[in-house]
């Protein structure tokens, strides 16, 4: 029932009340189709997925040593909970085993993936005690170690030297907004497309046709205002971050959940949430404010695998960020709650929480609804044609870029195998038996291939690191662009369900009742005041029905053209330029950092000798 996807239509369940949830399941699939973002339904190609590993049952129960987590977490620079194949053989070739010993242990734990988990690190670690025992490092070696809660602790691993020895991130950070912090780029330049944007500036005539950039009179660029964007000017900086990260899983077999740790930096708190709280958190936004843009809410699956945890875990952090940049959802008393309150459950049982709808609540004044265009029915029916289109194309995108990126890092794991390989040949070939010990062509051949060993090493971390890098910002950047587009399309799906109202039907029983009142008056009954003032009473009661209605028809206005000339207008351009920015600089540097490298190696084999 978790994994079944959906279509918009079988999303939302008919209502008899305000009070009634908008969703049949917040846990149905969203509109995401790749191996990496597992709750698609839309079909489009997926990335291939490593195959998963048995590790953690070749543990078991056993008491993990305190080096092994030190020694990952020295060189889990990004805190992703894997690391790089280079990464691991810098762990296992500081312990002092040969290279051929290396090799093996390597290759035992990584076979074709291009990534090691924890479990795996454990079990390499164990791997390289057992061969300082001069015994072979084998998994029914560690399996039986493991099953008496004796695992070997490794020595001559200095975890400070390895802290030291990872390669820093030489990239800019990711962008705020997307999935990190960190400064965003200079004031972008205004995003172009082929077709005309109903929310811009340009509708309403105010648009320098010649060089699109808005102006402010006698031909001056104007920069954003209030009045122009419906945000202060270079709004963008001042964007709030949330971050979620993995605490653990907690309970027992069937019941065992997963617990994540929510960090609001603006409000310098750590919550601990269990995914049960967000879908109460999403359920109350989309009942308070079923007229505003809302994105996504990512699954929940029975028995998720480890890639499954972390996609969830990214599109939890796009889900927060996205509301608490939210003109309107980031001042919501719940939202706040959920970001600070450390017993979140207490808070609820204690709080009054109300569900209405916000349009009962709030009134739109005369000015603002004069601001709304008469043409916005058009501008409506413009994006609606396009949004099904801008969703496939899209999540095509991000299918491409993660295989592109997957690949990348397919290739820092091949380079690092090559790696090891090349110094289990240099060791195993030491001696040259035809030119003799002293053997100046041998040796200077084998210094040049420690050279080239070195040097791969160096370039696999680099290239690892930059698909890292790439997957938690660049990649993320383009899932928030089409995280927004798939929020449209849930919006015009509320409004078509939700916006009707009975007041043409409160209309007509009005003009009823009140043919029916003067009938009355008419005949003059025995008894007829008592009907009239009945009557009377009831025409009123649905006349002031009727205003609520009409005023609730002018609040849902006001929400649409809020939702697109400030918030998609906004979000769909700024974030896009900030993205492009930052992605062209990071694979600019990355190429930077891969010449650097490879001069570096071309000046150190140059005094390789030939004979």
């Amino acid at each position: 029932m978790f994994n079944v996807a959906r279509s918009p239509s079988q999303r939302y369940e008919s209502f008899g009340g305000l009070n009634t949830s908008f969703v049949a399941d917040p846990l149905a699939s969203s509109a995401y189709d790749d191996t990496l973002d597992p709750w698609s339904g839309t079909g489009t190609p997926a990335v291939q997925a490593e195959p998963a590993s048995d590790f953690s049952n070749i543990l078991g129960n056993a008491q993990i040593p305190p080096l092994y987590t030190q020694a990952f977490n020295a060189v889990d620079t990004l805190g992703s909970g894997t690391i790089s194949v280079n990464a691991l053989q810098r762990v296992v070739a500081a312990s002092g085993v040969p290279a051929t010993t290396i090799e093996q242990i390597v290759s035992t734990v990584t076979s074709s993936r291009s990534r090691v988990s924890r479990p795996e690190f454990y079990v390499a670690m164990a791997l390289v005690g057992i061969a300082q025992q001069n015994q072979e490092p084998t998994l029914d070696a560690v399996t039986s170690l493991a099953q008496k809660n004796e695992l070997p602790t490794p020595t001559a691993v200095d975890v400070a030297a390895l802290q030291s020895s990872t390669i820093k991130s030489t990239f800019p950070p990711p962008i705020r907004g997307a999935t990190g912090g960190g400064p965003p780029p200079s004031v972008p330049a205004p995003a172009y497309s082929s077709e005309p944007d109903p929310w811009s500036a340009a509708s309403r005539g105010i648009w320098n046709a010649a060089n699109g950039i808005p102006t402010a009179g006698g031909g001056v660029p104007a920069t954003s205002s209030i009045l122009s964007s419906g945000l202060p000017p270079q709004w963008w900086k001042g964007m709030d971050q949330v971050n979620v990260s993995i605490h653990g899983q907690h309970g027992l077999f069937f019941n065992r959940f997963m617990v994540y740790s929510v960090q609001s930096y603006s409000r310098g708190v750590t919550v601990l949430r269990r995914y049960s709280e967000f879908v109460f958190l999403w359920d109350c936004l989309v009942k308070r404010y079923p007229f505003r843009l809302l994105v996504q809410l990512p699954p929940k699956r029975i028995a998720a695998d480890e890639g499954f945890i972390e996609q969830r875990r990214k599109g939890l952090i796009r889900f927060l960020n996205f509301v608490v940049n939210h003109p309107v959802l980031k001042d919501d008393g719940v939202l706040s709650a959920f970001l600070t309150e450390m017993d979140f459950e207490g808070w609820k049982k204690r709080s009054p929480i109300s569900y209405d709808e916000e349009a009962l609540t709030k009134r739109v004044d005369r000015v603002e609804e004069m601001s709304i265009p008469s043409n916005l029915e058009e501008k409506l029916a413009a994006t609606r044609q396009k949004i099904g289109m801008l969703i496939e194309q899209w999540t095509r995108l991000c299918t491409l870029m993660e295989r592109i990126l997957k690949r990348r890092e397919g290739a820092a794991a091949d380079m690092s195998r090559a790696t090891l390989t090349i110094n289990a040949l240099t060791e195993s070939n030491h001696q040259d038996p035809w030119g003799g010990p002293t053997s100046e062509l041998a040796i200077g051949v084998r210094l040049g291939m420690e050279h080239v060993s070195k040097h791969m090493g160096t370039m696999a971390d680099t290239l690892d690191q930059r698909s890292r890098v790439a997957i938690n910002s660049n990649l993320e950047a383009l899932k928030v662009q089409r995280d927004l587009y798939v929020a449209v399309r849930d919006l015009f799906s509320r409004h078509d369900r939700f916006s009707p109202d009975a007041a043409e039907r409160l209309r007509k029983r009005i003009e009823t009742q009140s043919l029916k009142l003067e009938n009355v008056k008419s005949a003059q009954k025995e008894g007829w005041e008592v009907e009239a003032d009945k009557l009377l009473s009831s025409i009123e009661k649905d006349q002031q029905a009727v205003a609520v209605c009409l005023a609730r028809r002018v609040f849902i206005r006001h929400c649409l053209w809020h939702e697109f000339r400030v918030v998609f207008h906004n979000r769909e351009h700024t974030l896009l330029s900030m993205a492009v920015q930052t992605w062209a600089t990071q694979e600019r540097d990355s190429c930077e950092s891969t010449l650097g490298v490879w001069n570096a190696l071309v000046d150190s084999v140059q005094t390789m000798p030939y004979e």
